[in-house]
């Protein structure tokens, strides 16, 4: 019923799982800790396996053993599709007996690429390939295997949910939450995570360069702000409005008035109503009212 790859990068400190279905929030029955492990139980996915994952690895058995312990709790394990991978970069894959066609996995260095009701081995193959050839983050390499998946037929019954989740030591939440993108009843989930990472990598971009700026002094401090208003310069949008709200507020701050005023009227184009916002600067003091006439001439 599903088509998915569970993988870490020892270098990077990633790991994850990506997982395309035609049924509802296929990304349930995936699973991953930072700096322990993750695994994705499909083909009526048992949830079960997932706590007993990370106590098992705990207690220091390698994914052979743990999938021992998997089939003492499910007399339904031929039923099953697992695969799993650990920190250290350990592998394990399972295809019950019991799959619908097709049904299988590939093994590789540090993931493994699972799936049932497949239109055939050429899905997980693709997989496989895209993932090996593809650089980046992690979740970029995960997303293209889904891809590739997708491109050559994925799962038979068609399209519904999409997943892409990487965790990592102090990632962004109290979870280690790198990365998680959901997608739920769309004609192209899988493209439409691709859109989403493309969002999140303009928006980490945009970040960044803001955090050398803050960071730096001097003429460096300048630079950063110039090399920032390069980027931001063709990405007038809503994702990334905050961003130009600071870039206006910084060059403002510094004395650059024409490059403050225009970056003030590129928060304006994306957001009008951020009117309200620039008129109780104005008030404050904040923004001269000689530049808050030209803002809005």
């Amino acid at each position: 019923m599903t088509f998915s790859i569970v993988a870490v990068d020892v270098k990077s400190k990633e790991i994850g799982f990506a997982i395309a279905s035609c049924t509802w929030d296929a990304g349930m029955v995936g699973t991953a800790k930072a700096e322990r492990g993750a695994l994705c139980s499909q083909a009526q996915g048992y949830f079960p396996f997932h706590s007993v994952l990370y106590e098992k690895l705990e207690e220091g058995l390698n994914l052979e053993q743990i999938f021992e312990e998997f089939k003492k709790i499910d007399e339904d394990i031929e039923n099953r599709q697992v695969g799993m991978v650990s920190f250290s970069g350990e592998v394990f894959a399972f295809t019950g007996s019991r799959n619908d066609d097709y049904a299988g996995h590939i093994i590789g260095d540090s993931y493994a690429c699972q799936g049932n009701i497949l239109t055939g081995p050429e899905v997980l193959e693709h997989m496989s390939k895209a993932f090996e050839s593809t650089n980046g983050m992690l979740a970029e390499r995960l997303y293209a295997a889904l891809q590739a998946g997708d491109d050559v037929g994925g799962d038979i019954r068609g399209k519904m949910s999409a997943r892409v989740l990487v965790k990592k030591k102090k990632g962004s939440d109290l979870e280690d939450t790198f990365i998680d993108l959901r997608v739920e009843d769309h004609k192209e989930p899988v493209k439409e995570i691709g859109r989403l990472l493309e969002v999140r990598r303009k928006i980490l971009k945009a970040y960044l360069s803001m955090q050398k700026v803050i960071e730096s002094e001097g003429e460096d401090k300048i630079d950063a702000l110039k090399e920032m208003e390069k980027f931001l310069s063709d990405k007038v949008d809503r994702t990334v409005i905050d961003y130009h709200s600071f870039l206006a507020d910084t060059f403002l701050k510094l004395g650059m008035e024409e490059k403050a005023i225009k970056a003030y009227q590129n928060v304006l184009t994306i957001g009008p109503k951020m009117i309200r916002v620039i008129r109780k600067q104005t008030s404050s003091g904040e923004i001269p009212n000689s530049v808050f006439e030209r803002i809005v001439d």
